[in-house]
């Protein structure tokens, strides 16, 4: 202990930078908290505290209230909002105001149960693309039908089809309908190209 105390006596006299004082409180468990209070003193950026609250479960929460109060932008909500807890309904409400991405609103819908159908609806009040309406189908149940209708609305492709046909009961036989007729012409057209 006492050589890691020396180290960090000479670190701190080479001014050691945040992204330094990262690596000490993510690898250097003894020094963890010396090295907290020393980046604190520096003034972490956003991208500091977004890395401590994904690899140092020790300070994620507090790490989590500094990154809240330094004006935030959607990728730090969403590390608070998928990792810690304590702060997720806070941070969600900073991001609705915020205006939530769709890629935001998805990986929320992927990664928060309890966050599903919210961000599911606020998805579906957006303009959501088709890999986001597979999203939903494929995570909320409560909103799989309503997403389904506006996927088959937009000339899905196979892939899409096929999320609506897994996971959309009611709509499985509109969806097969449409996906048999497309398969058959691909096939009777290569058929129809090897006979040549």
């Amino acid at each position: 202990m006492q050589r890691l105390n020396e180290l960090w006596e000479k670190l701190l006299k080479q001014d050691p930078n945040n992204s330094d004082l990262c690596r000490i409180i993510e690898h250097v468990e003894p020094l963890r908290e010396i090295a907290w209070q020393e980046l604190l003193k520096q003034g972490p950026m956003n991208w500091d505290l977004r890395h401590i609250i994904v690899f140092v479960e020790t300070l994620r929460e507090e790490a989590g209230k500094k990154l809240l109060e330094q004006k935030p932008d959607n990728d730090d909500l969403c590390r608070i909002i998928w990792s810690v807890k304590s702060l997720r309904e806070i941070a969600w409400r900073k991001l609705l105001k915020q205006k939530p991405r769709n890629w935001d609103l998805c990986h929320i819908i992927e990664r928060v149960e309890t966050l599903r159908e919210e961000a599911g609806k606020k998805l579906l009040e957006q303009k959501p693309d088709n890999d986001d309406l597979c999203c939903i189908i494929e995570n909320v149940e409560t909103l799989r039908e309503e997403a389904g209708k506006k996927l088959l609305e937009r000339g899905p492709s196979d892939n899409d089809l096929r999320c609506i046909i897994s996971h959309v009961e009611s709509l499985r036989e509109r969806a097969l309908s449409l996906i048999e007729p497309l398969n058959t012409k691909i096939i009777e057209e290569m058929i129809v190209l090897t006979r040549r």
